[in-house]
């Protein structure tokens, strides 16, 4: 367990550092060991979070979630406040490379626009991320009572928002 936990911190960092960044076979499992052992299994889901296709989507869903951490959290200190994620609410942006090495906070249709083809699609459409990011804001600040969210909280309620989403 103690080495899930590593190597669910490095795959964190690393996506913290380059969100579309490749993780170590490791740390790729890792981050499905965590958000399998998160699900709860219900009647109507008596498996939780284990077929490969809830799994892809929340992966492939995964960078961005990152991305738009990234863009609350300027201060990089891999904290956010209540207030600072309403503001992302109300303006949706995502930490983006224009050039190598800057980063830049930019739209979520000019990041879209910015991407291979085979890239997820939809950003803001129904169910996409500013979806799951209401949902996260709603499970952790409203419905938590907290007023900050570190990044390790901010991913394990993302998994719980995207495995809500699919039920």
């Amino acid at each position: 367990k103690a080495v899930l936990t590593t190597e669910f911190e490095k795959a964190l960092k690393t996506l913290k550092t380059s969100p579309f960044s490749k993780l170590t076979q490791k740390q790729a499992e890792a981050v499905v060991a965590v958000l399998a052992s998160r699900e709860v299994a219900a009647q109507d889901n008596a498996f939780g979070l284990s077929f490969p296709s809830e799994m892809d989507s929340f992966t492939r869903d995964l960078p961005f979630l990152v991305a738009a951490f990234n863009m609350i959290d300027r201060d990089c200190d891999e904290s956010v406040s209540r207030e600072e994620f309403e503001f992302w609410l109300h303006a949706p942006q995502l930490e983006h490379r224009s050039e190598l090495g800057r980063w830049v906070g930019v739209g979520l249709d000019e990041a879209e626009a910015s991407l291979p083809g085979f890239s997820k699609r939809g950003l803001d459409r129904p169910g996409g991320l500013v979806h799951l990011m209401q949902r996260v804001h709603l499970l952790h600040f409203t419905e938590g009572g907290r007023e900050t969210m570190s990044m390790r909280d901010f991913v394990h309620q993302c998994m719980k928002a995207a495995a809500e989403a699919r039920g």
